[in-house]
């Protein structure tokens, strides 16, 4: 299968996220409100993103709950902005080694797959993804419940990245 094919399979998936967490969506995302207490990202898929990045730094995948009841399905990858940081997410997803060793990825013969391969591999990249993307829901509560006014700085969200990239979180 052509890799544009695979791209395009990849940015139609809706990823989920754990309904447990929307007050933490309705807190740091902004759709449409003009003012919050807290620092804000804007629409819901670039916190999601940032939850990402935060799992995956922190090396932690959480389980999106097994119910249907308790997760949520929202926009679809391919409409996510910038397209920038998306690709860069979709690039840590397909070439980080122990991703690619646990779903049994290989790019080189990418070309070769089957419509139901391709599928299958897409199916394991996103419950990946969004296993870490819970794990970082995980921890802006943490965090938020250990110091109600740590977002209230305008750069909370990247502190908190470094203190994760720096190993100092926890």
């Amino acid at each position: 299968m052509d890799g544009q094919y695979w791209l395009k399979y990849l940015r139609e998936r809706r990823p989920k996220y754990a309904k447990k967490h929307v007050s933490t969506l309705e807190r740091f995302a902004n759709k449409g409100k003009s003012k919050s207490d807290y620092s804000q990202f804007g629409p819901i898929y670039q916190i999601y993103m940032y939850a990402f990045i935060l799992g995956f730094h922190q090396r932690e995948r959480i389980p999106l709950p097994h119910s249907p009841e308790e997760r949520i399905t929202f926009l679809e990858i391919g409409k996510w902005q910038p397209i920038e940081t998306v690709n860069y997410l979709l690039m840590i997803l397909i070439s980080h080694d122990p991703i690619r060793d646990e779903i049994g990825l290989d790019l080189i013969s990418l070309e070769e797959m089957t419509d139901s391969d391709v599928q299958e591999t897409l199916k394991n990249l996103i419950n990946i993804m969004e296993e870490y993307a819970n794990a970082g829901f995980s921890i802006l509560e943490e965090r938020f419940e250990s110091d109600k006014y740590y977002f209230q700085e305008p750069f909370a969200f990247m502190r908190l990245l470094k203190e994760i990239a720096d190993g100092k979180f926890h």
